[in-house]
């Protein structure tokens, strides 16, 4: 499953991605891939939403990936260590090959 974040993710926004991914992780054996290419900012509640869905996701065999990261956001991820807990690809067919 493919799913586009725009905008902001963050306290305000974050509730609502949750709750969007519930329908993906009640998938057998999640894989979802996030689109990042839209996000803006991403603040320390959307961080703890991207790393709740890949805690619940692996949990039942699945996995989580990011594509198309914008470099300010992709200096956050890494700054958090987010790099070594998922998949990030360069883009979207990067992420659909692998």
């Amino acid at each position: 499953m493919v799913v586009t974040i725009t905008g902001r993710l963050d306290t305000l926004t974050a509730p609502a991605f949750d709750s969007q991914m519930k329908q993906a992780l009640a998938e057998p054996r999640p894989r979802i891939l996030i689109d990042a290419s839209g996000v803006s900012y991403i603040s320390s509640a959307g961080l703890r939403s991207i790393q709740q869905l890949m805690k619940h996701a692996e949990a039942h065999g699945g996995r989580v990936g990011l594509f198309a990261v914008p470099p300010p956001i992709m200096q956050v991820l890494g700054i958090s260590g987010f790099p070594a807990l998922l998949d990030i690809f360069p883009d979207r067919a990067a992420a659909l090959g692998a």
